[in-house]
């Protein structure tokens, strides 16, 4: 049976359950759109509305939906760095930084020199924040698949294989090899930062023209504008290409072989397992024994989805909020701090 687990009650035990996990397993983590929150607000049921436009013949305003959708992710984008940054963009940004602080810092500490200081951050957002983010932590590894060892420009090749790589340092006098903590991101439905080149994807950091007000008015415009995009877009249409089905399932099959690894770790945050294809790859992957599923609840409502979907798996965690409070970025990094030394005290306090 699931467990559940209220945040708060026993903050050390959490602290031992969960330094546990992330000092002997190999480390997953997957975030969803609640993440990116509050700069960015969660999809909701747009995929509904669009298929709904889609089921009645109305490929057109369904295409305007989709469009609106990216648009609005690109206009917060536009506010990172600016000199009068958003709160909320400025908000989110703290989050995730604080994220990627905490989990460097977690794999640098790993006492198991027999596994990878490698961490994999699997997420079904088109957004940006982790890349804004890493760019300004001095010495974080971010491996997001793009190969950048002889592009020239801002255009880098999609070189799934770099998921594999680890990155080792050595002494100047005796030769010592230490592995550098090395986080991979895998963006499972795509990047605002993905685009078509030829027969490949490539990372380009220029956004694509945003829609007119005119171009709006025409639906040839609107679709060029989508197919820019190296989405899986929120609608039953999600595969516009071959290439968008290959990469998808390859990235799909990334997600289902880190947890089919002996004690596997999977923690989820701001994920509500709506996708039913990663959804029933999760599932399948509980069929190993050794893997172990933990899911960050943002609020009690969640917290018994959750408990309905994975009913009857004896390896998921549900950490739950205690009535009447959340779960949010902050807490969440609390939680992981909690497991480096002498944190758990201060967290408690």
């Amino acid at each position: 049976m699931v467990e559940t687990i209220e945040v708060g009650t026993n903050q050390e035990e959490l602290s031992k359950l969960l330094g546990g996990y992330l000092q002997s397993g190999h480390i997953s983590f997957l975030i969803g759109s609640g993440a990116s929150l509050p700069a960015i607000k969660t999809a909701g049921d747009i995929e509904r509305e669009i298929n709904d436009l889609i089921a009645h013949g109305d490929q057109n305003a369904a295409n305007l939906k989709c469009a609106g959708f990216i648009e609005a992710i690109d206009a917060v984008h536009a506010g990172i760095g600016a000199a009068a940054e958003p709160a909320n963009v400025t908000s989110t940004l703290k989050g995730y930084s604080d994220f990627l602080a905490v989990l460097d810092r977690i794999l640098f500490l790993r006492k198991n020199l027999l596994l990878p200081r490698q961490a994999n951050i699997f997420t079904t957002n088109y957004d940006l924040f982790i890349e804004h983010v890493s760019s300004r932590l001095p010495g974080l590894v971010l491996n997001d698949g793009f190969d950048r060892t002889s592009a020239i420009g801002n255009a880098f090749p999609f070189a799934p294989e770099r998921y594999f790589d680890r990155t080792y340092r050595s002494g100047a006098n005796y030769g010592h090899q230490i592995e550098v903590p090395t986080i991979n991101l895998i963006k499972l439905h795509g990047s605002l930062s993905w685009r078509h080149e030829g027969d490949g994807i490539v990372f380009d950091r220029s956004p694509a023209p945003a829609l007119s007000t005119a171009d709006k008015g025409d639906a040839a415009k609107v679709e060029n504008y989508l197919k820019k995009h190296f989405l899986v877009l929120p609608n039953l249409k999600k595969f516009h290409s071959t290439l968008m089905d290959r990469v998808y399932y390859d990235l799909l099959r990334l997600l289902a072989n880190a947890m089919d690894r002996e004690n596997a770790v999977l923690i989820c945050f701001g994920f509500s397992f709506l996708d039913e294809h990663i959804l029933d790859i999760t599932r399948r992957a509980l069929r190993n024994p050794t893997a172990q599923l933990i899911i960050v609840s943002y609020d009690k409502a969640s917290c018994t989805g959750y408990e309905t979907k994975f009913a009857g798996h004896r390896n998921v965690t549900i950490l739950s909020p205690a009535a009447g409070t959340k779960i949010g970025y902050s807490e969440f990094n609390k939680l992981l701090r909690s497991v480096l030394p002498g944190s758990a005290a201060a967290n408690a306090a």
